[in-house]
């Protein structure tokens, strides 16, 4: 009998090796924990979820599952971005809560469809602004002031050998020509793989002015973006408070504007120029919020804020998937998972982990808005509000 359970059991420890190789190299494997309700998808090819934790999930009972969420709290979302420096947590509460974050995106991507659908007014043009990664398998759209530096950054580091900087225009070649056909209600490009997965992060609006005020107060900014909106918009805004000044203060205020923009240009090679205190163009001598407001609502167009529908032509360009940068960075490991793109999250989590902390309380971060700002924000943020489920200002 010692013999039969010796033979038997060579016989089950080469079935046992048999499988293990099998389980490591073969394409896609799906487990499905019925206790937690949630199921854990990798491929060989693109690595999507590492094999250490597909292994740990897999031989996970419920007893152990709930022990984990116990010590981590994985079932209460509002408390995982405090642990954003710890990447183990990440990974586990992304896996324990991948299920929930699917659904939240799928019926973010019938949410657009269903507001496309109610849109009684033409599609706009407003040009093609979709990058093709084909080696990659992906189509980006972005969004600026919407986490796009980063993703601009990552796919520079990708694809650009030599970097003088870090401009956008790096990779104009990727950009998607304006020809293009409609098929079955989906705008496909010459460039373009047609197997590619169309992707873009959004933000609420309000977040994205107040973040493009914040940067174009920056003295390089203030530079770069004088002739593109800052020079006017201050000037266009401002002026009215001139109404009971002299007859030449407009002319000798705007030339203190201008030698101020001139120190600034020379990167303050001289002394500061001679400001006057009732000078309104230099008081203070940067654009506020009302500033951008104002000059949006004369007509300008500027990918900084249009509105992200419109920017990226999500109606007609059919995006698989659009994240919320609100939902960082629970929503960026499920889209780098789905993207192939899983070994790539250190890079993200490094640049996240350094940024200053994003506040998202719009009606505290600009309280002195009046309502006819207000309700010209939400008309003409109107399907962005209702695409991505944000609030009203």
């Amino acid at each position: 009998s010692s013999g039969i359970n010796a033979e038997y059991g060579s016989k089950m420890f080469a079935r046992l090796m048999i499988a293990t190789v099998l389980f490591c190299i073969g394409g896609s494997y799906y487990y499905r924990n019925s206790a937690q309700d949630f199921q854990i998808y990798t491929t060989s090819e693109n690595e999507n979820l590492s094999i250490k934790y597909l292994l740990s999930y897999y031989k996970s009972s419920p007893l152990q599952l709930q022990k984990l969420d116990q010590h981590y709290n994985l079932t209460k979302v509002e408390n995982y971005k405090e642990h954003f420096s710890d990447m183990e947590y990440l990974d586990n509460f992304y896996y324990y809560n991948r299920r929930a974050v699917e659904n939240t995106i799928k019926k973010r991507m019938e949410t657009v469809d269903t507001v496309c659908e109610s849109m009684n007014e033409a599609i706009p043009c407003s040009g093609v602004h979709l990058y093709q990664m084909n080696e990659l398998g992906v189509t980006w759209c972005p969004v600026f002031k919407a986490g796009s530096t980063t993703w601009k950054n990552y796919f520079i580091k990708k694809f650009v050998n030599i970097r003088l900087s870090n401009d956008l225009s790096l990779l104009k070649d990727r950009l998607l020509a304006a020809k293009s056909k409609l098929v079955e209600g989906k705008q496909l490009y010459q460039d373009e793989s047609v197997t590619n997965i169309r992707f873009s992060v959004v933000r609420h609006p309000l977040s994205r002015l107040i973040s493009h005020v914040h940067n174009a107060a920056k003295d390089s900014e203030m530079v770069a973006m004088k002739k593109s909106w800052i020079y006017k918009a201050i000037v266009d805004n401002r002026k009215g408070l001139l109404a009971n000044s002299s007859s030449n203060a407009f002319d000798t205020y705007t030339k203190e504007l201008d030698h101020y923009f001139l120190w600034l240009t020379l990167k303050k090679a001289y002394s500061k120029p001679y400001i006057s205190d009732k000078n309104p163009f230099l008081h203070p001598p940067y654009p506020l919020l009302d500033d951008l407001i104002n000059y949006i609502r004369s007509g300008k167009i500027n990918g900084h804020w249009t509105p992200a529908w419109r920017w990226c032509n999500f109606c007609a360009n059919k995006l698989n998937y659009i994240i919320k940068l609100e939902e960082e960075p629970l929503e960026l490991w499920y889209l780098l998972d789905k993207l192939g793109l899983w070994s790539e999250r250190i890079f993200f989590h490094d640049v996240k982990a350094n940024s200053s902390p994003k506040l998202h309380n719009q009606t505290e971060m600009c309280p002195n808005l009046n309502n006819d700002q207000i309700e010209w924000l939400n008309k003409y943020y109107e399907y962005d509000l209702k695409m991505f489920d944000y609030k009203l200002l």
